[in-house]
């Protein structure tokens, strides 16, 4: 993997060189993924972005989180770098085929065009080697938009608007 942009651009957080990048995607499968799958799949995502930015240059991993949102529950999963593995947490009621997913990586030391690539090249990897489609991926504002204050079927409304019409959903600007 190789850096998109490599100068010695400052990120877009501070003059300390922090870069983020937040994106929403729907992911499927046609087979039923239940809380354990979706948990592994979730951990395995962040630890694979955290990764790939390290091998980009970054010198720091602020996080790599992200939240998953199905009608059967809310998984959330997230790391602080590769040496200290990823933690997850949640549960679901039942498998599920769709899955709502909002990642969202603060990384020091490479800029945000490195960080989108990092988190979009994770993200479709760990999706294909584990057999689900990304049927949709939309970037998004900076992850207190998803942080989960309102109610879980008002989440999933929110990410399906922003799916659908390429924006931030009303209200939300």
């Amino acid at each position: 993997m190789t850096a998109p942009d490599t100068d010695d651009k400052a990120g877009c957080y501070t003059e300390h060189g922090v870069s983020g990048y937040g994106v929403a995607a729907k992911l499927s499968r046609e087979e039923a993924m239940n809380e354990a799958f979706l948990k592994a799949m979730a951990e395995k995502m962040m630890l694979l972005i955290a990764e790939k930015c390290m091998e980009l240059g970054a010198r720091c991993i602020g996080h790599v989180k992200s939240h998953l949102n199905t009608p059967a529950g809310t998984l959330k999963a997230d790391t602080i770098g590769t040496g200290h593995g990823a933690f997850s947490t949640g549960s679901l009621t039942h498998a599920v085929k769709d899955v709502y997913l909002a990642v969202n990586s603060i990384i020091q030391g490479i800029p945000e065009d490195a960080v989108k690539a990092a988190t979009l090249e994770g993200i479709h990897e760990v999706a294909q080697n584990l057999g689900l489609s990304v049927v949709k991926e939309k970037e998004h504002t900076y992850f207190d938009v998803f942080d989960f204050v309102d109610s879980k079927q008002d989440f999933i409304k929110q990410l399906e608007e922003q799916l659908e019409d390429g924006g931030v959903p009303d209200g939300e600007k």
